[in-house]
């Protein structure tokens, strides 16, 4: 039966290129040397050599069989293991260590310096695996020029660091008693990057062997796909293919069992190195259908001899037209966010723990679409997505037609196809080349790759249009939808509304939006920290400096009010995907340098909410709550000349009260799930009350705290490898202190602490894991779990202010 043994442990890792690198091309079979293979100091041989070999060697160098290895093969007999190399897991990210440097060049992508960097593992293998089964190395994600050595012998290149790829390296192991296996990967970022945002560098997600039997069924092919749901009834189709790496010719029956229900596929002839394909039509009664309310999944499984291959699934349709988008045949509203994978303290080292934490969020929010921007979507997070109820809107990162971006695009399609929350394919982002006619050439060749492999998600590009609103007939021909990135927003112009005025059968749809500056706990602008105010930046997105109110771009792209209202009025648009859930390293617009991070997040990086976050909760969920903003320590907040300062309540119920010191400050109906209150300012404590028919349902209130005297450590959430903690400020007497920036110590009592984050997008502060200054009165630590399963952290304040 197949297996998989994970390889995420014990990495010894080089930051920096060596002074001679490894070769790509050799002489003789497995000669390479060096850091490619065995060491001396490992006590193995470096290579299997023949007594013939040997002799060889011999004669070739005058008796010096060494000397016959450096001369022909170049072989590298000097290179050694020191304390440059040290001890990693994955997943890794280097980049995220590194210091932070003023150096326009970086500055969108983090402020990071690019480089090189190996990776080398040294593993055994069973001399029993080997029997009637191939092994396959695979690669999650490697950020980003990967190059890839095994027992001395260069095995491969991998261009992309958002696929996954793979190497059947079964002839090439060294199994049992023969010795230990050696694994080196180089990762190169400085031959360019793939994005203009925080990518990362290094072996940033799970590398494992898979071990199939020699007659198997292959993962990427197993498909099962919902081809139309009809008076109650599904109608499936699946796909099942088999390869046979073994010797004989055998006559196989593969079984499929659907939610219980065993089918018996045809019989085949399969030869020795060929593939068989089996398809199948099934129909399912009554099926349970897949959605973000119920998010149900159903089990397929196929079975062949000794191999067995499990993957959930579920039923539901996609459609769109030009009044929107539909769901199990229903019009369904999209309540989308867009999103890069990188998370506070880590990177983009991120395992499955943290992008459930982070989904997890964004699902208490409302949200019920997903968009992979601008990259790939991960097996974990579409999993994780499938799960809880949160569609999908797969993203390929760059739209071109070169064979190894086709081949890219395909792996992909196949990987992700079967996940019940996949329902779109964005061909690409805001490219230069989208609709114009050499545009649509390459566009035809990404959507035939796509429909080949894929029988169910809709098609569509996420376009910034021209404000005249020209578009190309031959590059719109291919899709099924005209995505829009900013068709709310003033500076885009009318683009969007005169395509759908000219084109009223056009399916359109929003794809981004928003772009919202603001800073976590912040009530007023501030260059020099580069800070945005919550009830509104004076800073634009296409203008310099500080700006005055109706300027174009003054708060961002659009305000989330103006993206709702847009939406309201334009439901054939379909929903929105909002820009972003979480703040991102790099791209840090308005501000440059010392900004390291972008401020558009819904979400800081640690994913503690901002302000709009229960604005757009109010809007998406049920269930009473109300957000009273801003805090209430007089030197965080804008006060006019009488005294005077705002106060905005978020709620979806039907009217709201204000308190300030106990005193009623009157009812106000909400209006676009908001009021707003203009107040004297007076220290003390303010209190919101939020009413439904006439009774209490929510509240929320602050007080004017006093300075720090101690910490607050909550476990936010626990997996099953990292717990994350939020730790908080208080003052003598347990009031939250907002504007805390008071340096903290940190340690880990159980489980090891891998990351630490403040969300302050302007802290260049070197990394380490032992202390770090609070942001807003909040930090985060990350703690990878002990062997028991344990996560527990001391923290103590190193400053009181």
């Amino acid at each position: 039966m197949r297996q998989k043994i994970s390889l995420n442990h014990n990495w010894r890792f080089h930051l920096g290129e060596f002074p001679q690198p490894p070769k790509k091309v050799a002489k003789k079979a497995y000669a390479f040397g060096g850091f490619t293979a065995s060491l001396p100091e490992e006590n193995q041989q470096r290579l299997p050599v023949s007594s013939g070999g040997e002799n060889f060697l011999k004669l070739i160098a005058q008796g010096n069989m060494e000397e016959g290895l450096r001369n022909l093969c170049a072989t590298d007999l000097e290179s050694q293991l020191d304390d440059s190399w040290k001890t990693v897991e994955l997943p890794h990210d280097w980049k995220v260590t590194l210091p932070y440097e003023d150096n326009p060049a970086n500055l969108m992508a983090g402020s990071k310096a690019d480089g090189i960097a190996y990776y080398r593992k040294r593993f055994k293998i069973d001399d029993d695996i080997k029997q009637e089964n191939r092994i396959i190395l695979q690669f999650d994600g490697v950020m980003r020029m990967a190059d890839i050595w095994l027992n001395g012998s260069y095995l491969g290149h991998n261009n992309s660091g958002y696929t996954m790829f793979e190497f059947d390296i079964t002839e090439m192991l060294y199994y049992g008693d023969e010795g230990d296996n050696i694994l080196l990967v180089k990762v190169d970022t400085t031959s360019g990057s793939e994005g203009w945002w925080y990518e990362g560098a290094g072996i940033y997600k799970e590398v494992s062997l898979k071990i199939i039997p020699n007659l198997h069924l292959n993962e990427e092919d197993f498909y099962v796909y919902t081809k139309s749901f009809e008076d109650g009834n599904a109608q499936l189709g699946v796909e099942v293919s088999v390869t046979n790496d073994g010797d004989d010719t055998v006559l196989i029956s593969p079984k499929i069992n659907i939610a219980g229900t065993v089918i018996k596929l045809s019989e085949k002839m399969v030869a020795p190195l060929t593939t068989e394909i089996f398809t199948k039509e099934v129909v399912f009664d009554n099926p349970t259908l897949w959605s973000p309310e119920n998010p149900y999944l159903y089990q397929a499984t196929a079975v062949l001899e000794n191999d067995k291959i499990v993957k959930n699934f579920g039923i539901r349709t996609f459609d769109y037209d030009e009044k929107g988008f539909y769901l199990n045949g229903k019009p369904y509203e999209l309540h989308g966010i867009c999103e890069h994978q990188d998370f506070t303290g880590v990177g983009v080292a991120l395992n499955k723990d943290i992008i459930h934490y982070k989904i997890k969020i964004m699902k208490e929010m409302g949200v019920n679409a997903y968009r992979s921007a601008h990259h790939f979507a991960s097996k974990d997070l579409l999993e994780i997505c499938d799960e809880y109820g949160i569609l999908v809107m797969n993203e390929n990162r760059i739209p071109e037609s070169s064979p190894w971006r086709l081949a890219d695009l395909g792996k992909a399609v196949k990987q992700s196809r079967m996940n019940a929350s996949l329902a779109f394919w964005s061909i690409g982002n805001e490219e230069l080349t989208g609709n114009t006619t050499f545009g649509g050439r390459n566009i035809k060749r990404l959507a035939q790759i796509i429909r080949k492999f894929d029988k169910e998600h809709l098609l569509l590009s996420a376009e910034l249009l021209s404000p005249e609103g020209f578009v190309n007939e031959d590059y719109l021909q291919y899709f099924d939808i005209l995505g829009v990135n900013y068709p709310e927003a003033g500076v885009m112009g009318a683009g969007a509304e005169l395509i759908h005025q000219k084109y009223a059968k056009l399916s359109m749809m929003s794809t981004e939006n928003a772009s919202y500056f603001s800073t976590r706990g912040i009530y007023k602008d501030n260059g020099d920290k580069c800070h945005c105010n919550n009830f509104g930046s004076m800073y634009s997105m296409v203008l310099p400096g500080k700006r005055q109110p109706g300027d174009p771009g003054v708060g961002g792209t659009a305000h989330p009010e103006e993206v709702l209202n847009y939406l309201s009025t334009h439901p054939y648009m379909g929903g929105v995907f909002l820009w972003t859930a979480f703040d991102y390293f790099g791209e840090p617009s308005p501000f440059v340098y010392p900004a390291i991070s972008s401020q558009f997040g819904i979400c800081d990086l640690n994913g503690f909410p901002k302000d709009y976050y229960y604005y757009y909760q109010a809007h998406w969920t049920d269930a009473p709550m109300v957000h009273l903003m801003p805090h209430w320590n007089k030197e965080g907040l804008e006060i006019d000349e009488r005294g005077y300062t705002p106060i905005r309540v978020f709620s979806n119920a039907e009217e709201v009260e204000l308190f300030i010191n106990g005193i009623s400050q009157g009812k106000l109906p909400l209006n676009d799930c908001q009021s707003n209150y203009k107040v004297l300012y007076q220290e003390g404590d303010i209190k919101v009350l939020a009413y439904q028919d006439g009774k209490v349902v929510a509240t929320d209130y602050h007080v004017t705290s006093e300075k720090v005297s101690k910490l607050s450590v909550e476990k936010i959430y626990s997996g099953n490898r990292f717990a994350l903690f939020a730790i908080s400020a208080l003052d003598q007497y347990d009031h939250f202190v907002p504007m805390a920036d008071n340096s903290i110590s940190i340690k880990g009592e159980k489980g090891t602490v891998v990351g630490l984050g403040n969300g302050n997008p302007s802290d260049t502060s070197d990394y380490n894991l032992q202390e770090i200054s609070l942001f807003s009165g909040k930090a985060m630590v990350i703690v990878a779990l002990d062997e028991n399963g344990k996560a527990e952290i001391s923290v103590k304040l190193k400053s009181v202010k």
